[in-house]
């Protein structure tokens, strides 16, 4: 998010002397940086790296508010008081404003369970731990992002979390006389290391932490100890402050602003408009990939304001604009585009995303000269303030717990009081999940754009077809070396096999979203693939019920059919098996829904009746991760039905599955998920020593 430290041109009061000098040209880069970010948000084919721009300002707010802490800390003028009273005002009015009126318009046009995610975004919001909370909702049924209207306040928590951090760090480390550039550079690589080490073991964590985050503030930090030093605004025998590598005490006699400036400002540059068009969302980020931000934005700030590219281009007036409203920008643009992509069901059409981005400049503008400027430069009493909106944020906070803990399922007053959306924008209660006919419930379009893909309002471009073909073929070809086959069994989602328990006024389309990317890996030789969809709904109507109706997954029975359409293509009998009517079984979509009291059917659960009970035995398997189907076993058959030794990369599919693999084959050993297994699956298949016969995986319909 937009650095929230710099002298407003557009205020005609003096700079506060703990300002450091005014630069026109970091206002021009934080317009590069806003303008990236909405530019990805709203037009990501066009900017697939543009959430760099976020990298930029975190280096931006770095440099500055060092820079102010420093100077203070050598003037011995340094407040906590008055510097939090500035963070205040400069942050809280504009954040105040948004969150306020993405309250309202959440009330009227958001479904229940949307809503109290709603609140609890706020929540977060308001007391800054955005990322943390995000950090914890990623997971298997996640909504998607773009349905999160304040999902990008993440990146304000990183700033204000280090803004709470660091002036305490550095005024203890100037009470205790300790080197400035030896704490920051300390910090600076421990963050980065931890940053390299989580970012392929833990991306989530990586990506929302603080301590995998700092670097980048910490690297602007740097740059203000630097240049500060350099230009004598520290006084010249402070020990704190002792001389930086290649820097003496005296004037440098290579002075890197008369020298290079012009270099490093096109250099930094380029290494922007790298990132913003080689880094896209798909790779493993911030890890190494946030250096061509971070050094690129260190480049542009060492070149300083004469630099011919910063002079110029930096600084320019539109540069300077956008760069004094980015933080309302930044604000204001996301909300705006969640929404529309809430309502319209899908993402909004150019037209609406193009009046999005233009509706947040002028609404950003108006923040700025209505709201920020009044309140940061008013001649009110600064208590006042510092109190007002400290309180306002507050009772937002807690409108936002209100609404987070408010059960809306039931409620006639909600219903009566919002005009929700209509038709097909408003199937059963949320993004997340829908209710079709005879207590059916089903995944909605939050998890994998489910709906779109069953109505084939989108359909997959080439590239992402050859993508997901590419990563099979490397699979299946390694294997081939080796003279193992590889088998890919796709879940049907629950609607291709009960399309007519969907609600009114949706109806599936003849042609399968999922067709497109079967018909592409069916032209991989080494790969074998299995669709049941056509066996269990030649079956489903003399065998009962197949899936759960409050999950999203076949029951065992479904999955046994399936199984058995497997072992048919390896010419094996399947298990010897039959069922019986189980207790009710609540589901996945009951815990998704949080609806309470909802009807459960006794006719859609299934126990297993083995005729030959199977004797297996399990070991985990060190270094191997749980997968949604449970632990990263080696299991071991005592009277297999075959004696292969079978690998399974699953998903949530597979669990049900499981069970049959473990009574057929002599050795089955289940390695993960595929969506983190296939890229590393080929080198493991290499470095096996004992090789497989087959590998199986197994893929929902609706991951494609």
């Amino acid at each position: 998010m937009p650095a929230l430290v710099s002298l407003p041109k557009m205020t005609t009061l003096s700079p506060h002397p703990s300002h450091p000098k005014y630069r026109p040209d970091i206002d021009g880069l934080r317009a590069v940086a806003v303008l990236s970010v909405v530019a990805f948000h709203a037009f990501p084919a066009w900017m697939k790296g543009g959430f760099i721009g976020v990298d930029v300002f975190f280096v931006i707010s770095g440099f500055l508010i060092s820079t102010i802490i420093f100077g203070n800390l050598e003037r011995g003028t340094f407040s906590f008081a008055e510097f939090y009273a500035r963070r205040i005002k400069r942050i809280f009015p504009a954040l105040i404003l948004v969150l306020s009126l993405s309250l309202m318009f959440g009330w009227f046009s958001l479904l229940p369970d949307e809503l109290n995610q709603l609140g609890k975004h706020v929540v977060a919001g308001a007391g800054f731990v955005s990322n943390f909370v995000l950090w914890s909702e990623s997971g298997y049924f996640d909504n998607s992002v773009d349905t999160k209207p304040l999902l990008h306040l993440w990146s304000l928590g990183i700033e204000e979390q280090f803004y709470i951090v660091w002036p305490f760090l550095l005024w203890g480390a100037w009470k205790r006389q300790l080197n400035f550039f030896v704490v920051i550079i300390s910090l600076l690589i421990g963050s980065f290391i931890l940053n390299i080490w989580l970012i392929h073991t833990n991306p989530v964590a990586t990506f929302y932490s603080p301590l995998t985050r700092f670097w980048e503030l910490l690297s602007g930090s740097l740059l203000a100890l630097y240049l500060l030093r350099r230009s004598k605004n520290i006084s010249q025998d402070s020990h704190y402050f002792p001389a930086l590598p290649g820097v003496s005490r005296t004037k440098s006699k290579i002075d890197i602003q008369l020298v290079l400036p012009d270099v490093l400002s096109f250099c930094g540059m380029a290494l922007l408009i790298a990132g913003f068009y080689v880094i896209n969302k798909d790779l493993a980020f911030p890890g190494y990939w946030a250096l061509l931000p971070v050094l690129g934005s260190v480049m542009i700030i060492l070149a300083g304001p004469k630099a011919w590219f910063n002079q110029k281009i930096l600084s320019g007036k539109i540069f300077v604009w956008f760069g004094l409203i980015s933080f309302p920008l930044y604000l204001w643009h996301w909300p705006l585009l969640s929404f529309g992509r809430i309502l319209y069901f899908e993402i909004p059409p150019l037209k609406y995303r193009v009046i999005a981005v233009l509706l947040s400049v002028g609404l950003a503008w108006l923040t700025v000269k209505f709201v920020e400027r009044p309140l940061r430069f008013g001649n009110h009493r600064a208590s006042w303030k510092i109190i007002s909106l400290s309180s306002s944020l507050l009772v937002l906070a807690f409108m936002g717990a209100i609404l987070f803990y408010s059960d809306f399922q039931y409620s006639n007053s909600f219903e009566q009081l919002s005009f929700k959306r209509k038709g097909e924008h408003a199937i059963g209660s949320s993004l997340a999940w829908y209710q079709g006919k005879n207590d059916w419930l089903f995944l909605g379009k939050s998890h994998n754009d489910t709906v779109a893909k069953l109505k084939l309002s989108t359909t997959p471009n080439e590239q992402k077809l050859n993508e997901v073909k590419e990563s099979f073929f490397k699979v299946s070809e390694a294997g081939a070396k080796f003279g193992i086959k590889t088998y890919l069994i796709v879940g049907p989602n629950k609607s291709s096999i009960y399309p007519e328990y969907l609600p009114e006024g949706l109806t599936a389309s003849d042609v399968k979203y999922s067709s497109f990317f079967l018909n592409k890996l069916r032209e991989i030789s080494s790969l074998t693939v299995y669709d049941p969809t056509n066996d269990l709904l030649a079956a489903k109507n003399k065998e009962g019920i197949l899936y759960w109706k409050t999950d999203t997954h076949w029951n065992n029975k479904g999955a046994f059919l399936t199984f058995a359409g497997f072992a048919g293509l390896l010419d094996l009998q399947p298990p010897r098996v039959t069922f019986k009517q189980s207790t009710t079984h609540s589901g996945d979509l009951i815990g998704i829904s949080k609806l309470k009291n909802f009807p459960l059917s006794p006719l859609d659960n299934w126990d297993v009746v083995w005729e030959e009970k199977p004797v297996w035995t399990e070991q985990d398997i060190p270094n191997e991760k749980k997968t949604t189907f449970g632990s990263a076993t080696l299991v071991s058959n005592v009277k297999p039905l075959s004696n292969q030794h079978v690998w399974v990369v699953g998903d949530s599919f597979a669990g049900s599955l499981r069970q049959y693999f473990n009574a057929s084959f002599l050795k089955v050993r289940y390695v993960g998920h595929w969506g983190q297994k296939l890229k590393i699956l080929p080198d493991e298949i290499v470095k096996a020593d004992v090789k497989p016969d087959f590998i199986v995986i197994v893929r929902v319909e609706r991951s494609f």
